[in-house]
């Protein structure tokens, strides 16, 4: 799946998942400082991903490898997914 195949998905899930539009979504953004992610909503992600992606995606790895929540980004969180689906 190609690097924008993997994060129209994404973008669509979190658009989903926080009541922003895909078109103002963009790579930068900090799920936690910009879009408002919390805990139970980052499960709500997780599960959107799953469906979109159908098969199921451990975020707990994502999330561990930023020592400092402002830094998990749409755009980190599209290269960690692309990574899982190239990799299986």
């Amino acid at each position: 799946m190609s690097d924008a195949g993997v994060r129209k998905r994404v973008v669509k899930a979190i658009a989903s998942t926080c009541g922003i539009t895909v078109k103002r979504i963009q790579d930068s953004d900090s799920l936690v400082a910009r879009l408002g992610y919390d805990s139970l909503r980052m499960a709500s992600l997780a599960i959107a991903l799953e469906e979109e992606f159908g098969k199921p995606l451990l975020l707990a790895e994502w999330i561990a490898r930023a020592p400092d929540p402002e830094q998990l980004t749409v755009g980190s969180l599209c290269e960690y997914i692309g990574e899982i689906m190239e990799h299986g």
